[in-house]
């Protein structure tokens, strides 16, 4: 598998978790780097995995595989 880019503009770090947002739920869902790129998710570099803040009201469900810390 290629390395995957951060989603956030302008990061050029190499990214370790993906992103999804289930909007009907309000929450934020964090979890280890999906195996390929999926539409309507964000992959994430660990930095920006860590300072994730989900919009006023919503949730954020981290899985954290083993082995991987974000």
């Amino acid at each position: 598998m290629d390395d995957r880019l951060c989603s956030k503009v302008a990061c050029g770090r190499v990214a370790v978790s993906t992103l999804t947002y289930v909007y009907a739920d309000s929450m934020a869902v964090l979890g280890p780097l999906s195996q390929r790129p999926e539409p309507h998710t964000y992959d994430l570099c660990a930095k920006h995995s860590e300072r994730l803040s989900p919009p006023r009201g919503w949730q954020v469900l981290r899985h954290v595989a083993l082995g991987n810390e974000f």
